[in-house]
Order: C-alpha cells, then structure tokens, then sequence
C-alpha cells in the first residue's frame, strides 16, 4: 500500500489547528479549520479597530487592501490591477453579471454550484446546460460539441465539481473558449490553495473563489480575477471600470487579517508541496479504501481530483461517524472526503477504523 511523503514539520503544522485535538477533520470542502494564528490575527485586527478607530480603517483603505490584493494575486498568478475583494465569490459574480450581458449566452453544467447558475437567471441571459457524464465526469468533447452547435459567449463552471470532486483541465477550458470565442467563467472555490494555478499562463477570463474553505480563512473574504481583455470590453461597453465597481464600498478588516493571515502560510509551506502532499494522501485514502472493499465513487484518477473524494454511503453513516468524532459530508450519492495538508494518513486511518462501527 503507497505511503504519502508528509510535509516537513507536519506535527508543528497540525499543531497550529486546534480542532485536530478534538477532531478527526476531514471536511475542509465544506469549510477548511481556521489556524490558531489566523484567529489571533482576526483577534489583533478586532483590538486596532476598537482602539484607534477611523485612523485604522484608513490605514486599511491607503495601503491595507492593496497589500491583501498583491497577496491574493500572487496566489493565482494573476495581476494585482485585475484583482478585485470580495466578500465571497458568491457576491463577487453577482455584481459582475449585469456587466456580462452582452455575452447573454451562457454554457453552464448541470448539478454545479447553485449559486454559479443564479446570476444567470437574471433577465437578458440565455442558459445552456451540458450534463455531466453518467459517471459524474465532465467531457470537453461534450462541451466543446454543445459550443459548436449552441455557440455561447460565455462557459461559467467550477473549477472542481463540490459533489463528485471532480477537477476540469482548466488550460484545455480555457483553449476551447478562446477557439469559440467565448470567455471562461471559473469558480475555483474548491481547488484554491490547494491546486497551484497560474491564471494568466492557463488563459482564464474570469476566475473567482470564497476563502473559507480550502485558504483556511474564515468567512467574509474572496476575490474576483478578470483578464486583461475583459476588463478593457466592459468598460468599453458599460463606461465603469469593472475592478474599481467590484471594489466598491468597505472590506471587513477583520476578513482580510485572516485573510492576509492563511495566504501567508500557503505561501510559506509552498503551493506545490501541499498539491503533493494531499494527492500523495488521497492516493493513500484511495489504496485503504480498496482494501477494505469500500467503493470509490471518484477521485481515482490523480490528474482530474483536487482534495475531494467521493466514496459510497449514506447519511447514517455521516452521523454515526460523527459520533466518533470523525466529520466528512454526505454529498450527491455518497460520502465526501476533504483532505487538506493538516491531514496525515493517521486520520485516514481512523477514518477506516470507525466505518463500519455502530
């Protein structure tokens, strides 16, 4: 059975993750542990905030966001001037959209992320919606024939599906829009920081993401990213600068301590070493699994997963797990495993050893 290479130092990284004391946490798809240094931090911004008052919140808006801004960026090789925060991506592509419709047709992928489609409800949009493949893949033969025949402007997707854990090749995405003409649409919400990306080397149009998962940063924070190319054509056609729209108004500077805080340590363990510690570790979670005769539903496949596996159970399961204070999700047709660079193959053991236990 492969043994996963951990990282260097693990026991000092696990260490600054409280909950893995009291749990075996393998849930970071449905919201990563926050560090006991980004809580301090949060905490240290709560304190400047409450003693010095406006002189903080201006430090904030004179030099505090810019430097969130280089931060988030730099952690998706993009550009600061094409970077906008967000609350969360969720908010970031709802302000957007109305700015996106003289692109009304819309290539989307059913069972997605609800609120990647919702925007696209809006009046003036056309949706178009390609099905997954029976086995919860998603085809670019599929997609690139629907563009063919439908010929949409626009193709919003995920960047991993969060019920199966399936991860689309994002360069070939990218390829496919541009031979059609279409821009890209990428929620990288369940592959950031833990899959390295190089927006502007993979041609993406617009990519975005919510921090509370996979950054390990709480709640209230994200970015949207757009091209170069993008913003110039909206604000040719709607007279704003799309990035000064999208920044518009006050960050919590609360957020973006913590925010600050987790990209920080991502960016000192290194992006590559997490991608290789987690694939390692989901090879090790999927060898354990065969070996107990438990299906895997997805995730075999190293080159299409991020962090997520998909194996067959219920919600009974889930709760009785829980009960053993092991925490995964029941997602779509089974049980959603979230592994992160917190996690050792000692939690994907404890995982198998409270599975069948009642």
């Amino acid at each position: 059975m492969p043994s996963p290479s951990t990282l260097p130092d693990h026991a000092t990284i696990r260490a600054d993750y409280p909950a893995l004391n009291e749990l075996c946490y393998l849930d970071t798809s449905s919201m990563g542990l926050m560090a006991e240094s980004t809580v301090q931090a949060a905490l240290g911004e709560h304190q400047r905030l409450m003693r010095e008052g406006s002189t903080r919140l201006f430090q904030w808006m004179l030099g505090g966001n810019a430097e969130v801004v280089r931060t988030v960026a730099a952690s998706i090789g993009g550009t600061e001037q094409g970077t906008a925060l967000a609350q969360c991506f969720t908010a970031g592509l709802a302000q957007l959209a109305p700015l996106l419709k003289h692109r009304p047709k819309v290539l989307l992928v059913g069972h997605d992320y609800p609120t990647l489609h919702a925007p696209f409800a809006l009046p003036g949009f056309q949706r178009v919606v390609v099905s997954p493949e029976a086995d919860g893949t998603i085809s670019l033969d599929t997609v690139r024939d629907t563009m063919e025949r439908e010929r949409p402007q626009l193709v919003a997707i995920s960047g991993v599906q969060w019920l199966t854990g399936f991860r689309i090749d994002l360069q070939a995405l990218a390829a496919l829009c541009r031979a059609f003409g279409a821009w890209s649409v990428v929620d990288i919400t369940q592959s950031w920081c833990v899959v390295p990306l190089d927006v502007q080397n993979a041609g993406i149009d617009i990519v975005g993401a919510s921090a509370y998962k996979w950054p390990l940063a709480g709640f209230g924070n994200g970015f949207m990213h757009l091209s170069e190319a993008v913003c110039a054509e909206l604000k040719e056609r709607n007279g704003v600068d799309p990035i000064a729209l999208l920044n518009a108004g006050h960050r919590d500077p609360v957020a973006l301590a913590r925010l600050q805080d987790a990209l920080e340590r991502i960016t000192a363990i290194g992006p590559q070493h997490i991608a290789d510690h987690v694939s390692a570790l989901c090879t090790y979670a999927v060898a354990r699994f065969d070996a107990a005769g438990i299906p895997v539903l997805h995730g075999r496949d190293a080159a299409r997963r991020a962090g997520i596996l998909l194996v067959q159970g219920d919600e009974a399961q889930v709760k009785r797990m829980e009960e053993h204070r092991v925490k995964v999700a029941f997602r779509g047709k089974g049980i959603r495993v979230g592994i992160h660079f917190y996690n050792n193959e000692a939690d994907i053991d404890r995982l198998l050893e409270v599975w069948g236990k009642k």
